[in-house]
């Protein structure tokens, strides 16, 4: 293993799927949080939307903080509750809902949030969620497809304008192959494992834990692994973004939800085996796919900061996406992330904890 390890499936998984990244600070002043909304009568929804590979288990700490309802006990004393909505299309089914105002909040992929900033979607960055990388490129038995090398002319299945698309392009660099020199094939993740199963697809990006029963049943095999590469390369960060307009019309819903999932990733740091346990049995996933993609150090896994690390990190991804023409503007950092939520949301839970 590499001397980062894995931050889990987080929304990663989510991150998957896919599938962004932050300037080093805002100029932001501290918002004034309003305490004084109502506390009976018919609750409003806040949407949090997140991407899915086939499962509606956010996984992480949104996982977490749905689970056991953390993010309600803070919701509801302003007058709201949470609406959980999975996007099996990813990030640009999630940028589509941004753009109609569907949604109010979404955790994914750091490289999905900085392509749909560049792209004029009016978002802001309040953390960063986990850092890793839990993607994995599979390849059909019948593609007689051994090494990076073979995948020269083959036909790939990845989702394009998210995360998925970023590892491919990095995994052809690796191979010293371009993406022209591939049959790139837009498609959902779980559009690509069946594809793979089928063998009219050669090969496709997955989120760890999905290739297991296509390698257990001698259909695919793993021929490479985001968690086990160059972290450099490899790793990113996923991020908690709000709508500009939700954020703007209530600071306080994002501080109660980013407090629940500061109280998610606690709960995690208890007993991290009875997380495991929770993500397989949500997921779908067996306990030891949980594991191979787990880091033990919680706080490291879920990062819930904008600390340099992770900004540094997002604007090497806006530059990645500008030199291979994924995107065309580049990302003002300093009006993208906004560092007040989270002083505001540490604060207070720090607070309750005394």
């Amino acid at each position: 293993m590499k001397k980062f390890k894995k931050m889990t499936l987080g929304i990663s998984l989510a991150a998957l799927v896919l599938v962004v990244f932050v300037g080093c600070g805002s100029n932001k002043k501290e918002a004034s949080f309003d305490k004084s909304l109502p506390t009976t009568g018919e609750l409003k929804e806040v949407s949090i939307g997140f991407p899915s590979g086939g499962s509606d288990w956010p996984s992480g700490v949104l996982g977490v903080g749905k689970e056991y309802g953390y993010i309600d006990d803070y919701l509801k004393p302003l007058g709201y509750k949470a609406k959980y909505e999975s996007f099996v299309g990813a990030a640009p089914a999630i940028h589509e809902a941004l753009v109609s105002d569907k949604l109010d909040y979404v955790l994914y992929a750091g490289f999905a949030g900085v392509l749909g900033k560049s792209k004029g979607i009016n978002i802001t960055l309040l953390s960063a969620t986990t850092f890793d990388s839990s993607w994995k490129l599979i390849v059909s038995e019948k593609s007689g497809i051994k090494t990076l090398k073979d995948l020269k002319g083959k036909k790939i299945a990845y989702t394009r304008g998210a995360a998925p698309q970023a590892y491919l392009i990095k995994v052809l660099n690796e191979a010293g192959l371009t993406f022209d020199e591939i049959e790139g094939i837009n498609a959902t993740i779980p559009d690509g494992v069946a594809g793979v199963t089928t063998g009219t697809i050669d090969a496709t990006v997955v989120v760890a834990g999905q290739e297991k029963e296509l390698v257990d049943k001698g259909v695919a095999q793993v021929i490479h692994f985001g968690f086990e590469a160059d972290p450099k390369t490899y790793y990113e960060p996923s991020v908690f973004v709000a709508n500009t307009k939700s954020l703007k019309e209530n600071p306080d819903v994002a501080v109660a939800i980013y407090k629940g999932l500061l109280k998610a990733r606690d709960k995690i740091s208890e007993n991290p085996e009875n997380y495991y346990e929770l993500s397989a049995k949500r997921s779908g996933y067996d306990i030891s796919v949980i594991k191979e993609i787990a880091n033990p150090d919680i706080k490291a896994a879920f990062p819930l900061s904008l600390a340099d690390q992770y900004i540094n990190s997002l604007k090497n991804i806006s530059q990645f996406e500008l030199d291979n023409k994924l995107a065309e503007n580049k990302v003002d950092f300093k009006t993208f992330t906004d560092k007040s939520i989270g002083t505001q949301a540490e604060k207070e839970y720090a607070d309750e904890k005394k």
